[in-house]
């Protein structure tokens, strides 16, 4: 099979013990994230999109293995494919490996002595970058914390190949990776239990600022001695990539008697502050429970005094809600013969209506039948009550009678 996409890349060692392969490193090829899960002090690593490539620079026969490289990816067919290289290592001593391995012991004491003095170090080597720091290099057990910082120096950039830092690492040589944090990450990731308060890191791109990776705790053991690491993981323009470390050794001691003898003097000193400030909230509990106890007993007092009331206005309401329904049932009552009363009168009122119009009825049809028209202007009284009437003759003549003046009978 073939991998077209290579997403990871793994370097493992066989481990005798647990009869398996140990992964060392896992790279992951897209976002050139890697991950160490082995620590060692001689060595040099680097790494790119396709490869791995681990150097010991001090190999023991301890180091003579059978190695594996795994590249994990996908292809047109299949999806997690996964093709394995193997590498047996051997060891061979003789004189001149024995010589050299007294000139570099040598060599290590050298540079050892060389690097208590920080003005002898070089700026131009590369681990001149990267600064690691402790508050003390030997802490006492269960009582003295331990504070390590790892700084990324502001590098002068090489105008033909420019660096940017991808993430910084604390690690120990046993309990593996303490805290980490990574490029455009806000929160400082942690895998050892350390309160997250006493973590602080941040690393700065295009700002003129040292990245750095600080971790504080408290209650060390003594399984927390041994060497300690800062490792920067670094990624240049061209796309190689580096990894730049510097090492601390911290011893956790056992406390002597007299620093025992001083914790517990001060242990003592606090439990007396302490128990002050218990009686002194227990006095101050006491006085808050009278208070709070007079005040139960005055509420409770109010509430009485207001369920009273309360049952007095709802007799009342009670009282006038009967008064209420009593005058609505007259009052519908009453209604109720009020509009019989109005039926009986309306009925009166049409029934005399009818009879009126009747009689009006009647008076017409005899008018009519009666009628005969005025023969001139002097009689017209009997016909009209206006002062000014127009009329039409029995004649057939059509004037204007004065019925007013001068006792009327005028034609004007």
């Amino acid at each position: 099979q073939q991998i077209e996409v290579s997403n990871l890349l793994t370097l493992s060692r066989y481990n005798e013990t647990i009869k398996d392969f140990e992964d060392l490193f896992i790279l992951n090829s897209s976002t050139l994230n890697l991950n160490q899960l082995v620590q060692s002090q001689h060595s040099q690593l680097s790494f790119g999109s396709l490869f791995i490539t681990l150097t010991l620079l001090n190999p023991t026969q301890l180091d003579a293995k059978v190695y594996r490289c795994t590249v994990t990816g996908d292809n047109a067919n299949v999806a997690n494919v996964s093709l394995f290289a193997y590498k047996e290592v051997e060891y061979e001593r003789n004189s001149t490996a024995l010589i050299e391995e007294i000139r570099r012991l040598k060599k290590d004491e050298n540079v050892c002595q060389c690097c208590l003095k920080k003005d002898d170090r070089s700026d131009t080597s590369p681990s001149s970058k990267i600064q690691f720091s402790g508050s003390s290099e030997i802490i006492t057990e269960q009582i003295e914390p331990l504070t390590l910082k790892c700084l990324f120096k502001v590098p002068n950039q090489d105008p033909k190949e420019t660096s940017t830092l991808q993430s910084l690492f604390i690690l120990h040589e046993t309990n593996g990776v303490i805290a980490y944090v990574n490029k455009g990450q806000p929160v400082v990731i942690i895998t050892r239990g350390v309160p997250s308060k006493n973590v602080k890191g941040k690393i700065y791109v295009n700002e003129p600022e040292d990245s750095y990776l600080q971790v504080t705790w408290s209650n060390l053991k003594f399984s927390d001695s041994g060497k300690y690491f800062c490792e920067a993981h670094v990624k240049y323009s061209g796309g190689r990539t580096d990894k730049l470390t510097e090492m601390l050794t911290i011893t956790v001691k056992s406390p002597t008697i007299d620093e025992l003898v001083k914790v517990l003097q001060k242990v003592v000193t606090q439990i007396e502050e302490d128990k002050d400030r218990i009686q002194e909230n227990q006095q101050n509990i006491k006085s808050m429970k009278k208070d709070l106890d007079r005040n139960v007993l005055g509420i409770k007092r109010d509430i009485d005094s207001t369920k009273q009331n309360i049952e007095n206005f709802s007799s009342d309401v009670d009282s006038t809600l009967k008064i209420m329904k009593e005058s609505v049932d007259t009052n519908t009552q009453n209604i109720s013969k009020v509009q019989e009363n109005l039926k009986t009168m309306v009925a009166n009122i049409s029934t005399a209506l009818i009879e009126v119009k009747n009689q009006v009825n009647e008076v017409e049809k005899f008018h009519q039948k009666n009628f005969k028209p005025p023969t001139s202007c002097s009689n017209l009284e009997m016909y009209s009550l206006e002062e000014r009437e127009i009329v039409t003759l029995a004649s057939g003549l059509k004037v204007m009678c004065d019925t007013k003046t001068d006792g009327g009978g005028w034609i004007i």
